[in-house]
């Protein structure tokens, strides 16, 4: 289609008076930018809405009372090109974050101790991964992009830059953390259903099924959990705490008081109490066992008071 034909039904599109076979036409040339090898291929579904949100990143709505000329000529000829461009660079970097790297080959780490591992990712990123933790990451990161995966526990990430290749930490839910350069922290559970990511420094993009829920800077925190999605704040030191021995929680409730004992000790607890309730303080070392802190819990427990017991290595509070 030559660029006269293309302004013309793409201004008729816009005024909404192209007829379906100028439809047709101006749809028939979209596709064919599939073709194209110096743009990449789209998604049946996300090429319908870039053909159905045309009209408006196309031009803004403003009203023109005469034919096209050279002066409209002039400036589609501009704001096309550009649109598209920026249309398919913006997709492309997101497509290609999703693209599936079935094909690549893992590594897992599985810390099964009670102490802190530390391991150099193939692009020289480090993670500290938590007692009872798992990562998975590639043996050799692609090309476009650098995945993690985090299958249970906590892990503090601090990323290398590379501008051209995202860093990525995806949890079991599909929740992805992005960024460029940063550390950071994730914690995922499967058994409570949570998933909470907290930056010490940089920025971070969270994102819910394609969709982003935040953007996170320096001593942010992003919790997903059944019930909610909550963005709050916590002290840089309090952040980096676990990484360096020690045991913080202010004001925590029972979930976080329970998700803590988890991340430490690998123990699940059973609870009947409302776990969103309580408001607890502590600061031990990590040094510590785990009947000494359920000791320490069960004096500075308070509405609502709490009982540990420890049947079989099952852990029961009431």
């Amino acid at each position: 289609m030559d660029k006269g034909t293309l302004l013309l039904l793409l201004e008729k599109f816009r005024q909404g008076t192209c007829s379906p076979e100028e439809e047709a036409l101006l749809y028939q040339w979209l596709d064919a930018l599939d073709a194209d090898d110096s743009l990449p291929a789209l998604p049946a579904v996300e090429m319908q809405q870039f053909k159905k949100n045309m009209q408006q990143q196309i031009w803004p709505a403003i009203s023109r009372t005469r034919r096209i000329g050279r002066r409209i000529a002039t400036i589609a000829a501009v704001v096309v090109p550009l649109v598209i461009a920026g249309y398919f660079a913006q997709h492309h970097f997101n497509r290609s974050q999703r693209l599936p790297f079935a094909s690549l080959s893992w590594r897992t780490i599985k810390n099964t101790s009670g102490q802190l591992q530390k391991v150099t990712l193939p692009d020289q990123s480090t993670a500290v991964v938590g007692p009872f933790s798992t990562i998975q990451y590639p043996v050799h990161f692609p090309d476009h992009a650098r995945p993690v995966k985090i299958s249970e526990g906590k892990a503090f990430f601090d990323v290398v830059k590379d501008d051209h290749r995202p860093f990525s930490v995806e949890d079991h839910n599909g929740i992805r953390t992005v960024v460029l350069g940063t550390s950071f922290t994730v914690e995922a559970s499967s058994s409570m259903h949570l998933l909470r990511v907290a930056v010490a420094s940089g920025k971070v993009q969270v994102e819910q099924k394609g969709v982003t829920a935040a953007v996170l800077g320096p001593s942010q925190r992003l919790t997903f959990s059944e019930q909610s999605i909550k963005k709050d704040s916590i002290a840089a030191a309090d952040l980096l705490a676990w990484t360096n021995g020690k045991i913080i929680l202010r004001n925590a409730n029972l979930q976080e008081l329970l998700l803590t004992i988890k991340y430490q000790y690998g123990i699940t607890a059973t609870t009947t109490l409302d776990i969103s309730q309580g408001n607890y303080n502590l600061q031990i070392p990590a040094t510590m066992t785990l009947q000494e802190v359920l000791d320490i819990i069960e004096k500075i427990s308070f509405r609502p008071k709490i009982h540990f017991t420890m049947k079989e290595q099952k852990l029961f509070v009431n």
